[in-house]
């Protein structure tokens, strides 16, 4: 197994989960239960897997103690360390990242907690290597995406998608263009100097992007004294894919190779690279027609792997429904379903369910399809189909539940019918409630989202 001493990984835990505010109400995005596993498990077993011998993890402060503890059952034989920024302070994923800066001797792999994918982190790592590039975005083909027919709990509505444009290299794979496509209307200007530097420009819509960045970093040296940036897919790395086309003379007209940024300067130019900056990435050994360039960032475009990103309802509910399907190494009965779990049903579907540790499930209920988090009780006289219990979840005598999703430490009283349904954390619902197509939870709660 390789050790990637070259690179500081870095995961993003931080996020409030605004796209899903009934799921996070009560519990960190990155702790919601993908398959038997919490959604951060995968991004960091992707680099464990990959080499990885330590990970810094960001998380909020009101939240540190609760994902630490949950991670630390995970059993990862890398060394993890937490850095909690402050919750009540909206920052972006530049600010966290400008946040740790001093701490960063390397260059740095960024990857978002709600990242799952069965790539070869290798793979994107090699490109970064063989290119000696400035900046590395990996991307997923949503075009052979596979297809997964399913109902969105909640009331019915149109799956909206985020699309970016992402212009590349079909040659060199050179990242050359970074925007979203709500910036647009009907047109898209595209400049000089864009159309000047590549002669085979596509442009592509259906790329995701994974937010799984790679960076030189000298990159995070620019971004410490640019405090204005706190973003990094918005601003910071649009700005570099944009600034690599901008003209400039080698150690002229943009600030010599080794001079050093000066932190009273009110705008910091990016070409004053840092003296740490190796000179030798001033030439490309592969592509000779980048030799000279001082930034190089590439597409790492995979169109056979799965990639999600389970930050929205929708994506969230389809990771569950495919994860048996990516290449996570779930064949084995003891990956799905906990030993530590006790299961008296006779009509519980082990091929096609995952249980977490310290659930229940008594006898005489029918269990298909579905994804049960830890310390869940299943009460007898109850059906479950395609549905997600998230922790603590306790289902009383009689129910019927069908395609829904019940968030941590739920109560779904006795002989109540749900379909379709979304169940906010700590909710119970009434006995002998009927519901479908609905969010449930408190008045109160609903407000605070």
């Amino acid at each position: 197994m390789q050790n990637w001493l070259e690179f500081q990984a870095v995961v993003m835990a931080a996020g409030k989960g605004s796209r899903i505010p009934e799921m996070t109400a009560t519990k960190p995005k990155c702790l919601l239960p993908v398959g038997n596993k919490p959604m951060i498990y995968y991004p960091l077993k992707l680099l464990e897997n990959a080499g990885f011998s330590e990970t810094k993890i960001i998380v909020a402060d009101n939240y540190a103690s609760d994902i630490q503890e949950e991670v630390d059952r995970l059993g990862f034989e890398m060394n993890l360390s937490f850095v909690p920024i402050p919750s009540d302070e909206d920052w972006g994923t530049s600010d966290s990242l400008r946040h740790i800066s001093d701490f960063i001797i390397t260059d740095v792999i960024v990857l978002s907690c709600d990242l799952i994918t069965d790539v070869d982190l290798h793979e994107v790592l090699n490109t970064y290597r063989k290119n000696n590039a400035s900046l590395v975005s990996l991307y997923f083909s949503t075009s052979k995406d596979e297809q997964c027919v399913f109902t969105v709990p909640g009331p019915k509505s149109k799956n909206k998608l985020e699309k970016d444009i992402i212009g590349y290299d079909s040659k060199t794979s050179r990242l050359l263009l970074m925007a979203s496509a709500s910036d647009y209307e009907e047109t898209m200007p595209l400049s000089s100097s864009l159309l000047n530097k590549c002669l085979n420009l596509s442009l592509c819509s259906n790329l995701l992007d994974s937010h799984m960045y790679i960076m030189k970093r000298w990159i995070i040296d620019y971004l410490s004294k640019n405090k204005s940036m706190a973003t990094l897919k918005g601003e910071l790395l649009p700005f570099v894919v944009k600034e690599q086309l901008s003209k400039h003379v080698q150690g002229q007209a943009k600030g010599k190779p080794n001079e050093s940024l000066d932190e009273n300067d009110e705008k910091v130019d990016i070409f004053n690279i840092p003296k740490e900056f190796n000179i030798s990435s001033l030439y490309d050994v592969g592509n000779k027609s980048c030799a000279g360039d001082l930034l190089k960032c590439y597409a790492c475009i995979m169109d056979s792997n799965i990639g999600v990103r389970a930050n929205t309802l929708f994506d969230y509910c389809r990771i569950n429904k495919i994860i048996t399907k990516l290449n996570l190494n779930l064949e084995d009965e003891k990956d799905k379903i906990s030993p530590e779990a006790e299961i008296l049903s006779n009509q519980f579907e082990k091929n096609t369910c995952f249980v977490g540790p310290h659930t229940k499930i008594m006898e005489k209920t029918s269990i298909k399809s579905s994804n049960i988090g830890s310390r869940c009780i299943i009460n007898p006289k109850t059906r479950i189909t395609d549905c997600i219990l998230m922790n603590g979840v306790i289902i009383e005598e009689r129910c019927v539940l069908q395609n829904c999703i019940v968030c941590h430490d739920a109560i779904i009283s006795a002989g109540c019918e749900l379909k379709d349904c979304l169940i906010s954390g700590n909710f119970k619902v009434p006995t002998g409630g009927k519901h479908y197509n609905e969010v449930l939870t408190a008045i109160d709660r609903l407000m605070e989202i």
